[in-house]
């Protein structure tokens, strides 16, 4: 960051839903479907190892609104309808404080932006009332038109889309672009909100404030194509579940075209918003500013932990930690109430082929760098730092007060 701030800047911080890093351009996909954000990225800086705090919507964006570990905010269930802790400020709180005007754009999947979870706080305008398909093209005239009328204001935008979470419906010509397969509407689903998010930046650019807003964009995780026998997310903690893309512009404090290695986390992004905005991170905030990384002065996260808990339906509860080299991954089988199905049983049948099972849960660790798709699990060879990470894991679980539901502590 420059010297001398010339804020106060407007925020965009925007979540393309089931987002997958690697199916980016400036991630290194092959077929342009994502100029804009590939523009963005140019621009501005790119966390390139970029990792969620949990393998599903609902904590993810909490943790993303809070800089707060989904272990420690605890909107962590799947059936439950519990809001975000009161003395745990959100995005939109904090910067209301601050002077700024605060909306809110999200859709009808609810996980990502709804009343009963808390997301309306501090927000001065907030709509949840978009589709759950092709919202970017109806979100995109009330975001331009709320820019004009706040041109001399600061203010603050969340948005959380789910058009490239399945069921894949992009308006024409986008739904066909690549092709009709499952993937290809996936890919297309990724043109089409690069296209819509396009219009927003042009408009920035058309009232003169792109060097006035910082613009964010990740999602709060990836999405499976088989790599490990689903179609789904939300049910496993691999890469193309986890890695996240991140990227981050303001002319004149960030430098353009800057690419940043090393492991960061979704909790990490309430905290760099903030530094940048020269605003106070709140006491509690577990996630760190990437301000020095971003500028080359800082080091990255020595491990990112993950978590998610299915306390129904599937009936596990699962956590990983991953390190520049490795990732552990454990998980446990939930006690399921008589009567009720287990809807994932094809994955434990998984499990029992790839994993180590001792006392009851299973084990996998992958080398990362030799084993990049998280194919061949080492865990039975390499019982040291099974052990190692292991107790990384339970020692950071252990200090902030979760009860694990699964056996880890």
């Amino acid at each position: 960051m420059s010297s001398s701030a010339r804020g106060p800047f407007n925020v965009i911080l925007i979540s393309f839903d089931t987002l997958r890093r690697d199916h980016l351009g400036c991630y290194g996909y092959e077929k342009e479907i994502s100029p804009n954000l590939d523009k963005l990225a140019d621009e501005g800086v790119m966390f390139e190892d970029s990792i969620a705090n949990c393998g599903w919507t609902l904590p993810q964006h909490v943790t993303m609104i809070t800089g707060v570990h989904p272990i420690e905010h605890g909107v962590v269930y799947l059936q439950r309808e519990q809001p975000i802790p009161e003395d745990i400020p959100t995005i939109g709180e904090i910067f209301q404080d601050a002077g700024y005007v605060t909306l809110a754009f999200c859709n009808q999947n609810h996980y990502g932006g709804d009343w009963r979870y808390g997301f309306q706080r501090g927000m001065n305008s907030f709509t949840n009332v978009f589709h759950y398909n092709n919202m970017m093209e109806n979100v995109v005239p009330h975001v331009n038109a709320y820019m004009e009328l706040l041109r001399d204001k600061p203010f603050l935008m969340y948005i959380h889309t789910n058009d490239t979470h399945e069921h894949f419906a992009a308006s024409e010509p986008f739904g066909s672009k690549w092709g009709t397969s499952y993937h290809s509407r996936y890919e297309g689903e990724i043109s089409y909100v690069d296209h819509y998010f396009g219009q927003i930046l042009d408009k920035l650019d058309d009232l003169g404030l792109s060097e006035k807003t910082l613009v964010v964009a990740t999602s709060d995780h990836g999405s499976e194509f088989k790599e490990h026998g689903f179609l789904e997310k939300k049910l496993n903690l691999y890469d193309e579940i986890v890695s996240t893309p991140l990227l981050m512009r303001l002319p004149g404090e960030l430098e353009g075209n800057t690419r940043c290695s090393g492991l960061v986390a979704t909790r990490d992004i309430l905290p760099t918003v903030l530094d940048l905005c020269s605003i106070d991170t709140p006491l509690g905030v577990s996630g760190e500013s990437l301000l020095d990384l971003a500028e080359g002065r800082g080091s990255p996260r020595r491990e990112v932990f993950s978590h998610t808990l299915h306390e129904s339906m599937y009936w596990y509860e699962h956590w990983s930690v991953r390190t520049d080299e490795h990732k552990l991954i454990l998980t446990y089988r939930l006690p399921m109430p008589e009567g009720e199905k287990n809807l994932v049983a094809d994955r434990f049948r998984r499990l029992e082929d790839v994993a180590i099972n001792e006392d009851g849960h299973w084990i996998e660790l992958y080398d990362l760098q030799q084993d990049p798709g998280e194919e061949r699990n080492m865990a039975e060879e390499s019982e040291d730092l099974v052990d190692e990470l292991t107790s990384r894991l339970t020692s950071w679980v252990s200090k902030r007060g979760y009860a694990p539901q699964g056996d880890l502590l």
